[in-house]
């Protein structure tokens, strides 16, 4: 059986209705949980000791007089009057008693008449499950008291996944699962089943992920077809049109079909019906039933169903955006002529719309029809952000090579340039190729153009004021949102998080609202998390997590959950950061692109924050070895990233020096946001930095930064009062992490300078910020009591506990033996343990160096 999820309110409603009133119907469609919910009931009902006797109808007991009944009413039946019968032995029953029927919609007459008297004259209560539509006058309008039960929510449908496989599932694959099962309990779990019984849903490091296509089968199968019924062929090739082409408008499909078909379909709740904007669209009752009618549908005639469609919308004008594609998908499923014209035009909506697939597979096409120069632009980009970008290189010098018009040629080398630098990581060959082709004669806005590529691209290496500056030259009017693009990226960097929002909302006001730019809503996010509003960037960036792209790397979303990966380690919530980090990483280590560098540099810091050391020095090397001379900017994630490594190995002093280091390197590029996190981990490891980021302070103006001054100036001057005032500033940002580490640090000067009560109480507020911390292993969280250790003790402490020897630990900090071992047996005393097995014990697990 699986989890209760869901239903906790319906179940309190239920039992209150059976302990107060003639009883309840739980009325729903097929596979929503009305079972699930009556077993929850009837455990209910028996343990508080009330008789239950449950029963089920079937369409076979459904024309036997009491047949559904039979096994709760006496064997003799055969006299005048078998109601009479049938309530005597029910009221010699154990009382109070409480029937439940199942699918009491294939109710037998007599059953229902019977259920009908008992429930009038109070002879016992009732609950029974139907579905809608095939219900009777008792729990339409009668006695009982009528509970509609829906599909689950999206949140529903993702706890109900992970309490019942036990561990998480990634993002794409609880998209995908939740958009083939609608939120219908039943199909969700038949989906689970056949997709572990077939290896399609396997765990891979503790989390579930979803293999290919979905695929019906075996019982699956079977209860979606049962669903459907019996199909009248006008039904069938009104669905079978549907399956090809959904959501589809109504007028395009009522041109194709019977209107009676449409009606007869919407009633049984096969179809929908729903408005669109300004349109109405009809829809499938449920996905599964495309995903059968489309397994089942013979090939010839699904090709004339794509054909027909085709015909039809195009007979309409293909007003629309998206009706170029959905025209030339048509055409290549039902293998009817089509232009390279038309490829190349749909290909450019679909890459606009970031579907990916399609893009490709329009391209392609293309391509076979002699289109390489009509669709070289768009291949090109489709093949980089599908990590080929040395097959995106030779694709547009094939392009180029041939006969070009100025134009034309100048477009195709901004997207060379673009893939030369994004992709292959060659600022020099990116910046010759613009050289190549922006000579005098241009039109005006082609040589702008060329000039905002040359800005887009120096903003991956060159020092943000000077990229900033250039940001402001004037261009023309379909071009400026670029450069606020570029300049919100900047003051981004800048350190400048107040100014982004103000340059985001002026741009966006140039937009077409109804679709949004996600890299907008990308670069809110990091500008709301580094500020310190942890809880609106956490909302914004689940806003767009629940639409996230199934190939990450495509719009770039993999810094998607580098913010949420980022706000899960700021709150301690170690696992749940790693989990994301883990989801958001690219896969394959062929042909890393710039947003991979951010991805692999967020999974090490993760797995840094949880005491996965193997996998942090493991996935720091793989971004060390991704990045690239001309991504500097976005290289700096990488060293920040490296002092959290470091540290989590029990380095200290090395992971203080990565972090000073990492801070000049940001400086240097004027990236004061990420020279601010710099500094306050030199500072969490033990480097006065509190000068450089109280001067931050004057120029950044937000309130993390502020926290981060507050914490590393407390430190500076060994004072836990301030300490705590730290703790507090972070904990009002949600930024619990470095609360607690703040609260550590003032109990182990509390303690020192002899104050037992303050530290008594600064270690009582860390508990208990640390009371929902899970999987959280920095250098001074690793247990409670190393609070009362000195740096260098705690130092040594944690080497002694990742397996070194004395002379290695020795060999690791530069000093002696000797040295080591009066260390130790310092940390011994304090610590009150006997050894190592016992250090290991209170410090937690060794961790692999």
């Amino acid at each position: 059986m699986w989890p209760f999820v869901g239903r906790v309110r319906e179940l309190e409603d239920v039992m209150s209705t059976l302990t107060s009133g003639n009883g309840a119907a739980l009325v729903g469609p097929a596979g929503v949980g009305k079972t699930r919910l009556t077993d929850e009931v009837v455990a209910r009902l028996e343990h508080s000791g009330l008789a239950v006797r449950r029963c089920y109808a079937t369409v076979a007991t459904s024309t036997i007089p009491f047949g559904a009944m039979a096994a709760m009413l006496p064997a003799d039946m055969r006299t005048a009057n078998p109601l009479g019968r049938a309530v005597e032995h029910l009221l010699s029953e154990q009382q109070p008693l409480v029937i439940v029927v199942d699918d009491a919609h294939l109710l037998d007459d007599a059953s229902i008449a019977l259920l009908s008297h008992v429930i009038r004259h109070g002879h016992a209560r009732v609950l029974v499950t139907s579905r809608p539509g095939e219900s009777t006058e008792l729990w339409q309008e009668g006695p009982l008291r009528r509970y509609p039960l829906g599909d689950l929510s999206r949140a529903e449908s993702d706890l109900l996944l992970e309490q019942a496989l036990g561990e998480p599932v990634d993002a794409r694959s609880a998209a995908l699962l939740w958009s083939a099962s609608a939120g219908n309990p039943l199909y969700l779990r038949e989906l689970v089943m056949s997709g572990r019984a077939l290896g399609t849903l396997p765990s891979d490091d503790g989390i579930w992920s979803w293999h290919g296509a979905i695929e019906l089968g075996g019982r699956l199968a079977e209860l979606v077809r049962s669903n459907l019924g019996r199909l009248e062929p006008s039904h069938r090739h009104a669905l079978e049109l549907l399956a090809c082409s959904e959501p589809v408008e109504l007028d395009l499909l009522a041109s194709l079909v019977h209107e009676e078909a449409l009606d007869d379909l919407e009633t049984r709740g096969l179809i929908r019906v729903v408005p669109s904007g300004r349109r109405t669209v009809v829809r499938l009752g449920h996905p599964l039933y495309g995903s059968l009618l489309r397994a089942t549908c013979p090939t010839l005639r699904a090709r004339a169903h794509q054909r027909a469609l085709a015909t039809a919308l195009e007979a309409t004008g293909a007003r629309r955006r998206e009706d170029l594609m959905r025209i030339a998908t048509w055409r290549l499923d039902g293998g009817s002529p089509i232009s390279v014209t038309l490829l190349a035009a749909a290909a450019e909506q679909a890459w606009a719309a970031q579907d990916v697939t399609l893009a490709e597979r329009l391209c392609r096409a293309a391509v076979e029809a002699g289109g390489l120069n009509r669709v070289g632009h768009v291949f090109g980009q489709v093949l980089m952000h599908g990590h080929e970008p040395s097959q995106a290189e030779a694709t547009l010098a094939d392009v180029m090579a041939g006969p070009l018009s100025a134009e034309d040629l100048s477009h195709l080398a901004a997207t060379r340039s673009m893939n030369l630098h994004f992709g292959l990581g060659d600022a020099d060959a990116a910046a010759a190729m613009l050289d190549t082709v922006d000579v005098p004669g241009l039109p005006a806005d082609v040589h702008e153009w060329l000039q905002v590529v040359r800005v887009i691209l120096d903003a991956q290496h060159h020092h943000v004021a000077t990229v900033l500056e250039r940001t402001y030259r004037p261009v023309a009017p379909q071009l400026s949102v670029h450069m606020q693009r570029t300049r919100a990226l900047c003051l981004l960097h800048a350190g400048r998080y107040r100014e982004v929002a103000q340059e985001i909302t002026a741009y966006e006001a140039l937009e077409d609202p109804a679709e949004p730019d996600d890299g907008a809503l990308r670069m809110r996010c990091f500008a709301l998390a580094f500020a310190g509003h942890l809880a609106d960037a956490e909302a914004l960036a689940l806003t767009m997590y629940d639409r996230s792209f199934d190939d990450l790397a495509f719009t770039g979303a993999t810094s998607l959950y580098s913010v949420l990966s980022f706000c899960a380690r700021m709150r301690g919530h170690g696992s749940q950061a790693l989990r994301l980090a883990r989801e958001g990483s690219p896969k394959s280590p062929a042909s890393p692109l710039i947003f991979d560098v951010i991805a692999l540099a967020n999974l090490a810091g993760a797995a840094a924050v949880c005491g996965e050391v193997t996998l942090a020095q493991q996935t720091l090397a793989r971004a060390e070895k991704a990045r690239r001379p001309a991504w500097r900017r976005i290289g700096t994630t990488v060293s920040v990233t490296r002092s959290w490594v470091l540290a989590s190995t029990g380095a200290i002093r090395a992971a203080a020096d990565a972090a000073m280091a990492a801070a000049d390197e940001c400086a240097e590029l004027g990236m004061h946001g990420s020279e601010a996190m710099a500094l306050h981990d030199a500072a969490r490891y033990g480097v006065d930095t509190s000068v450089r980021l109280t001067a931050l302070t004057a120029v950044m103006d937000d309130l993390m930064t502020k926290a981060y001054a507050s914490h590393a100036t407390a430190l500076a001057h060994a004072a836990p009062t301030a300490l705590e005032a730290a703790a507090t500033d972070f904990q009002r940002l949600g930024a619990t992490l470095y609360a607690a580490e703040a609260l550590a640090a003032a109990t182990r000067l509390h303690r020192t300078q002899g104050n037992a009560r303050a530290a008594s109480q600064a270690s009582a507020r860390q508990a208990l910020l640390m009371r929902d911390f899970d999987g959280v292993h920095t250098p001074v969280l690793r247990a409670g009591d190393l609070t009362h250790l000195t740096r260098r003790q705690a130092e040594v402490a944690h080497l002694a506990t990742s397996g070194l020897t004395n002379q290695q630990i020795a060999e690791r900090l530069h000093t002696s033996k000797r040295t080591v071992d009066n260390h130790l047996h310092a940390i011994y005393g304090i610590l009150g343990v006997t050894g190592r097995d016992e250090l290991r014990t209170v410090l937690g697990p060794a961790r692999p160096n």
